[in-house]
């Protein structure tokens, strides 16, 4: 608390949230805090509410009546922001009366100081990414998998992303490697029932950091991995939080269905996990106006055009095309085509809407 109370990075924070506010009283307020839950009451639920208020037209949520908090459940989320994906969902659960969850928190994250003392004051525990050493990362993955079923089994929540990373693309795929790792303590069948896997679907009317994932996926075209330059995440982290996200939508899904799956678990069965866990994100997502937009121009047609204002096609191709010119370097045609996917990905999962 001292540390974030005396980091100069407070200052423009609040002042983002309101141009009013006694920086020096919210340091003092700070200072005094002692245990996460009172952070989180006191320090938290205001700020997120301020900047919801502050950078979207409206949030809504679905499904959260059916959480039963008398047991510990594992949230799996579709992840679109670094930061709100995860910070939207507690809220919910605030909003219901319900304990807030613990929430993984990428190794590449973990800087500056005020972000990671910020992330561990809120239940946000270190996971780590893949590297070439896989021994060492085997050793990860099997501690991480047991802290999560640890918590779970002694009644409280999580909250980990349906693969590693943010989705780049818009589809919005669960990794059969994340399921497994889940299941690499104990009885694997017995654990998919102990962790009460729930799917979350988080849907945003503008993409957070929309442009910084095409660019990214722009330059992995070449088949060679991206590298990230130093402050990349950092910057990701402050634009998906202050930038404009019109509205914003978050369903609880239920708990995927176990039977039928064979006892030690079959690679077929933690498929059908991973498959199950798309098909509530894909179900549950609310497709905004933009997404179908984005279809249209992606294919070049008016199929959904009953499902848009005139107005706001316009408002998106002058958003997307002030975008694309900031980065006059790279081909404004193919990034133009990864933008719209960004968008039109969720159209494509959609069940019902290319019937």
């Amino acid at each position: 608390m001292e540390r974030m109370a005396s980091d100069p990075i407070l200052t423009p924070a609040l002042r983002f949230l309101d141009e009013n506010i006694d920086v020096n009283a919210f340091r003092a307020k700070l200072r005094k805090i002692r245990t996460i839950e009172q952070f989180q009451r006191e320090m938290m639920v205001p700020l997120c509410s301020a900047l919801v208020a502050k950078t979207m037209t409206r949030f809504t949520s679905s499904g959260a009546e059916r959480i039963d908090a008398s047991y510990g459940t594992l949230y799996v989320s579709n992840h679109r922001d670094i930061v709100m994906d995860a910070y939207l969902h507690q809220i919910v659960l605030d909003q219901y009366g319900k304990p807030t969850c613990h929430i993984t928190f990428g190794s590449n994250l973990m800087e500056p100081q005020f972000v990671v003392d910020f992330g561990m004051s809120n239940k946000m525990f270190r996971t780590d990414r893949k590297t070439s050493n896989i021994r060492s990362f085997l050793r990860s993955s099997m501690h991480l998998s047991a802290y999560i079923n640890y918590v779970v089994s002694h009644g409280d929540s999580l909250w980990i992303a349906q693969r590693n990373g943010r989705t780049k693309d818009g589809r919005d795929h669960t990794e059969p490697g994340l399921v497994r790792m889940l299941l690499m303590n104990g009885n694997e069948k017995a654990q998919v029932e102990a962790l009460h896997i729930t799917p979350l679907s988080i849907s945003y009317q503008w993409e957070p950091c929309g442009i910084l994932k095409a660019v990214e996926r722009y330059r992995t075209l070449d088949g060679k991995p991206y590298v990230k330059a130093q402050g990349e995440d950092l910057q990701s982290i402050i634009t998906g939080i202050t930038q404009q996200k019109g509205n914003v939508h978050l369903a609880f899904g239920t708990p995927i269905d176990e039977s039928g799956f064979s006892d030690p678990l079959k690679r077929e069965d933690i498929a059908a996990i991973a498959t199950q866990i798309d098909a509530q994100v894909w179900r549950e997502y609310r497709l905004w106006d933009t997404n179908y937009v984005a279809y249209d121009l992606l294919n070049d047609t008016t199929r959904f055009a009953g499902c848009y204002d005139p107005a706001l096609k316009e408002q998106f191709i002058a958003k997307m095309e002030n975008d694309i010119a900031a980065y006059p370097s790279l081909d404004s045609a193919a990034l133009r085509e990864i933008y719209l996917k960004i968008y039109a990905g969720p159209v494509y999962n959609s069940p019902d809407a290319l019937k």
